[in-house]
């Protein structure tokens, strides 16, 4: 005979104490509330995120919108193949992402608006463990698997003033929004006498949040820019029920990039986010961390293929993690290369980037690492 138990913990309510449970799921880069993906192009990527303040694809500075030249829809890809070394054990996993889509349109000659979805934290992991189970008197073995899908997305309406070449202004504002689908799936070894438990749950965010960015060039040599995020109230749902409030992180980035040579974009940037503001959504121990993510990188033009040119792209960045370990922070290091070339008489554009990361703790008792290859491909297209 089959006994059938049912689970005595809901979901909705483990996924406000998941921040806390970082050893169960099988990754350094998605604790917490996820994974930032920083809402950069395939092409800003390619930089390493360096030229992300210039960048009309990329969804931080409102300001750089009048850079894509006329309209255009963008969408982007970015698989992730990550693995996970503790000790002399590893885990391998596959990430698929959709972090970008863009579409721009002009006003007039000065006037620029854009409409862009991103993702402002990725969350999707799976990952099991063994534990024991108590059923009456019997302490029974068992494989728990456990299942996130799902982003906290960033929704932006954006607009763009160019009164003159050698400046832009940018405002923008911000829906955050999104869910994490959670699935939790306990197996008995005895699977003749006892039947899989099997929960889900869904969770969604909700909040809002206003930007602003400018960007100037020097002799046409030289471009500055800045942009500010301004966050707003946000809160974590189930169904109908309101299950915490907190706020939208702040954000402030800073970029520099020569562009003295046609064809050529070399650039630094850096860029800070409040993430202790999203504290609220959690348990009161969740390790946060806040520190500089710069960047450093080229955007060159390449060889010519016929009538066809190439940009070539490479970058490094280092950055803090916002959600670490329980005792310890995670620092990523990146080096990017990518390239860039048009079609159909410049009306459709690819970008294609490479990225290498690699994960530690800054201290860790056991030999623990990440390091993973993300392949960005993006896909413009012009009426």
């Amino acid at each position: 005979m089959i006994i059938r138990i049912r689970a005595a913990v809901t979901l909705a309510a483990l996924t406000l104490a998941m921040p806390a449970l970082t050893r169960a799921q099988g990754t350094l880069s998605t604790q917490g509330f996820g994974y930032p993906t920083g809402g950069m192009s395939a092409r800003s990527l390619g930089t390493g995120g360096a030229v992300t303040e210039f960048d009309p694809l990329s969804t931080t500075n409102p300001a750089a919108l009048p850079s894509i030249g006329g309209g255009a829809l963008y969408v982007q890809a970015e698989p992730e193949f990550r693995r996970l070394s503790v000790g002399a054990g590893t885990e391998s996993a596959r990430i698929a992402r959709h972090p970008l889509t863009t579409l721009a349109f002009p006003l007039s000659s000065t006037f620029t608006a854009g409409l862009s979805l991103s993702n402002l934290l990725d969350r999707s992991f799976e990952t099991n463990e063994r534990r024991q189970q108590t059923v009456g008197t019997e302490v029974l073995p068992t494989t728990n698997f456990f299942k996130s899908d799902g982003a906290i997305a960033d929704v932006r309406l954006a607009l763009a003033w160019s009164p003159a070449n050698w400046i832009r202004f940018g405002v923008a504002g911000h829906a955050i929004t999104g869910d994490n689908r959670l699935r939790s799936t306990q197996v008995f070894d005895d699977s003749t006498r006892y039947a899989s438990i099997v929960d889900t749950s869904t969770v969604t965010y909700v909040g809002t949040a206003v930007s602003a960015g400018t960007a100037l060039f020097i002799a046409n040599s030289i471009g500055l820019a800045a942009s500010y995020r301004k966050g707003g109230a946000m809160s974590v749902k189930h169904a109908d029920t309101t299950l915490a409030k907190a706020n939208v992180p702040d954000r402030m980035s800073f970029g520099v990039a020569f562009v003295g040579i046609r064809g050529t974009t070399i650039g630094v940037r850096t860029s800070k986010e409040t993430w202790t503001r999203m504290r609220g959504l959690g348990s009161a121990t969740l390790p946060i961390s806040e520190d500089w993510d710069t960047s450093v990188g080229a955007d060159v033009l390449g060889p010519r293929f016929g009538q066809r040119a190439i940009q070539l792209r490479a970058g490094a960045r280092w950055r803090t993690l916002p959600f670490g370990l329980a005792t310890t922070a995670v620092k990523e290091k990146s080096a990017s290369f990518g390239f860039g070339t048009p079609f159909a008489r410049n009306r459709i554009g690819l970008d294609v980037t490479g990225i290498r990361a690699l994960r530690d703790p800054v201290s860790s008792a056991v030999d623990l690492r990440e390091t993973a290859w993300t392949i960005s491909a993006g896909l413009t297209v012009r009426p």
